[in-house]
């Protein structure tokens, strides 16, 4: 099976990369409350920040994927896309159609 074409690759990535953008600035707005400042009771303000944490890890994980897809957005624009980065064998379709943003064949990914 063939992968799709790079232009309706491009499309879902930037959908998925916009939706991303949103994301993360929620999960910043929320983990600075900027938007609900912290009370001043302090026994409240540990219930308002018991998610940060996780909140934090999520934003992490939303901003790396951000850079997997504008790293692939650029593979896209420059013609090498769907090459390995490690070792330039064509990443398998069905790989690419699972992860648009993968830079690596399953081989040098593993």
């Amino acid at each position: 099976m063939e992968r799709p074409p790079d232009s309706e690759i491009k499309r879902g990535l930037l959908e998925r990369r916009a939706a991303l953008v949103r994301r993360v600035g929620r999960i910043e707005t929320d983990v600075r409350h900027q938007e609900t400042p912290l009370d001043k009771d302090s026994e409240e303000q540990v219930v308002q920040v018991v998610n940060d944490p996780v909140l934090d890890v999520l934003g992490d994980r939303g901003r790396r994927e951000l850079a997997e897809i504008d790293a692939a957005l650029s593979r896209i624009d420059e013609g090498s896309y769907g090459a390995c980065v490690g070792c330039g064998r064509k990443i398998e379709p069905a790989r690419l159609r699972t992860l648009p943003a993968a830079s690596h064949c399953a081989e040098c990914a593993a």
